[in-house]
């Protein structure tokens, strides 16, 4: 069995962790083909190694416990950007990936590369190969998810992208509208494929027909400033007196939390918004199924970054709840307008607040946008599918370099 190396900055610390878990939901898909190792960055409380679901774990320690803050809670561009004393682990962090990465690729005889995200994981990837610190005949698959296209701008930083999708084998980015933005850097596209993450649409986040709807909107993410969330609280500040008892729940944190805490006191809405934190992801579905709404407000921040494709919409369909989105390019890749859900213009608090509206005085449209929404992405985005693809590339990958 051929050996696949999977390299990530966020990973599910231990069981039951509210991280973001698609890189190990897919790298479980891989495990019927392939061995498959990880290698993510320690956090305090993390095992170094251990094995979950067939896929081996390793951790990389990268400074002193007390102070390995730099991935996780947010990933590490927030983390930047909330810490500027955080840019100090930043060489600390590159090397001790790239010193693992070498050691792991010669330990197990690995013959691919999976780099989530192009900086750094993907960028290190290629300049080990390159120096030959890790073997020439490696196939190296870069993902790009979204914030690392996005938002890392600049002109050293644009070209230390290029130079990183000309040197790996081949890439995939999760939305069109990714692959456009590299079509704009002047990348060629000709080794990269647009393929989303996958949701578990058969297990997880499935309908529940016998769930009461004891929740008017939905919102899950973290609380930064690309999602948007700012504009949610400000739409319904307008429709409250319409809807008094109107009630939002968001699930999620992040450093924007105080911001918005104090605009909901502002607006007079403090008691229609409840702040519930981070939860762990097995117990989302639940909040989708007894929804009426749920709303992906997200927005382009002021540093350029925004989504790469937006899978808690994916989420939400799968539960048959109706989902309004702000209609920003990626967005575009879940929702059809009017078909399987709605979309209102990205920071626009009036238009959303229409649409909310929309939706409260017509129960038999959110439902009818529901099973619609469910059924247009089950065929797209079901691990099962995500998975068969994926390994699909990465069998392309493995023969163009045998051959």
């Amino acid at each position: 069995m051929r050996s696949i190396l999977v390299l990530t900055s966020t990973y599910p610390r231990w069981q039951g962790d509210t991280e973001p878990a698609f890189v190990h939901f897919l790298c479980r898909q891989l495990t019927s083909r392939y061995r498959v190792i990880v290698l993510a960055p320690h956090y305090p409380g993390s095992l170094k190694k251990e094995t979950v679901e067939g896929v081996l774990i390793y951790r990389f320690r990268y400074f002193f416990p007390f102070a390995e803050y730099l991935a996780y809670d947010g990933g590490i561009i927030e983390n930047l950007k909330g810490n500027i004393l955080k840019w100090l682990l930043v060489p600390f962090f590159l090397i001790s990936q790239s010193f693992h990465m070498v050691l792991l690729t010669r330990k197990y005889k690995v013959h691919l590369i999976h780099a989530h995200w192009v900086i750094p994981q993907g960028l290190l990837a290629v300049i080990c190969r390159q120096c030959r610190l890790v073997s020439k005949h490696i196939s190296i698959l870069c993902t790009s998810h979204g914030g690392d296209l996005f938002s890392l701008q600049g002109g050293l930083l644009e070209r230390l992208k290029r130079y990183t999708f000309r040197h790996c084998d081949h890439a995939t980015v999760v939305s069109t509208a990714m692959r456009d933005r590299l079509v704009s850097m002047g990348c060629s596209t000709g080794n990269i494929t647009v393929q989303p993450m996958g949701v578990d649409l058969t297990t997880q986040f499935v309908p529940d027909d016998n769930a009461v709807k004891s929740r008017d909107i939905v919102y899950v993410g973290r609380l930064v400033e690309k999602k948007g969330v700012s504009t949610l609280i400000g739409s319904i500040n307008l429709l409250k007196n319409k809807y008094p008892e109107l009630t939002v729940t968001l699930i999620g944190d992040g450093p924007e939390k105080p911001d918005l805490e104090q605009q909901c006191r502002r607006l007079g809405v403090k008691e229609q918004v409840r702040f519930l934190g981070s939860i762990p992801n097995n117990r989302i579905p639940a909040f989708y199924q007894s929804a009426k709404i749920a709303v992906v407000p997200s927005i382009i921040a002021a540093d350029g970054d925004q989504e790469g494709l937006g899978l808690v919409a994916v989420e939400a369909m799968g539960c048959g709840c109706a989902t309004l989105v702000s209609d920003l390019p990626a967005l575009r890749d879940v929702v059809i307008d009017g078909e399987t859900g709605l979309a209102f213009k990205a920071g626009n608090e009036a238009d959303l607040a229409e649409k909310i509206s929309t939706l409260m005085c017509n129960p038999e449209l959110s439902a009818r946008l529901g099973r619609a929404g469910r059924q247009s992405v089950i065929d797209k985005f079901d691990w099962r599918t995500v998975g068969a693809r994926y390994l699909g590339i990465m069998d392309q990958c493995l023969r163009t370099k045998d051959g």
